[in-house]
């Protein structure tokens, strides 16, 4: 009997470790956005134009949020694009790695090279300078 409970409790903690691991970014490029930057003399707090957040947008909606950043690379909230209620911290570093996180969800997000150098060059008309570690 204690094997079969185990086993389930086995069983039920995987489920939830896949279901966890498997959730998507959903980004509404209608949700005003900010930019955040705020790093050494720079406070930036920027609205972003719309058609910058739709190209945002685009390349985050639907990435897959993983728990586990490998390697780790180097994330500040003042370092940030806001979308709605959704944070995405942009690595300080060259990693092609976003810190995401909403009221219920937080994990990482990876880039394709050519989406991170879209993302930090849309973000470079806000202000921001790469690298900010």
């Amino acid at each position: 009997m204690k094997k079969k409970v185990l086993s389930v409790v086995l069983i039920l903690f995987c489920a939830v470790i896949l279901i966890l691991n498997f959730t998507f970014v959903k980004v509404n490029n209608r949700d005003t956005a900010i930019a955040r930057y705020i790093y050494a003399d720079k406070n930036i707090t920027a609205e972003i134009s719309e058609e910058d957040t739709k190209d945002i947008a685009e390349i985050l909606d639907g990435k897959h949020i993983s728990l586990f950043d490998l390697p780790s690379c180097g994330f500040n909230e003042n370092v940030a694009v806001v979308i709605g209620n959704k944070t995405f911290c942009i690595a300080c570093d060259d990693c092609a790695t976003i810190f995401y996180k909403d009221k219920v969800k937080k994990g990482y997000i990876n880039l394709e090279a050519d989406e991170n150098e879209k993302i930090r060059t849309i973000l470079e008309d806000y202000g921001f300078a790469w690298p900010c570690v």
